[in-house]
């Protein structure tokens, strides 16, 4: 089952709700809070990491320590 960012119109709370996604489309997931199914969806940003082909990648901080393997710094 995944998670869902939810936040409640009737009482402005905002939560991280584990549910099926019946539950989520069928609007059947309860607030927390107040118990209203009143949910709206939060969308929130995750950061993105863009190569530029004219710029060095950057150097990874614990590059003496794991020698970059499997690291995402490793390019």
């Amino acid at each position: 089952m995944p998670f869902y960012d939810l936040r409640c119109l009737s009482c402005d709370k905002e939560s991280n709700i584990k549910a099926t996604m019946a539950e989520k489309t069928e609007r059947r997931i309860p607030c927390p809070e107040c118990g209203s199914t009143d949910m709206e969806t939060v969308y929130k940003s995750a950061p993105a990491y863009i190569k530029s082909s004219g710029e060095a990648p950057p150097k990874c901080p614990s590059s003496s320590a794991c020698g970059n393997r499997g690291c995402r710094f490793a390019g």
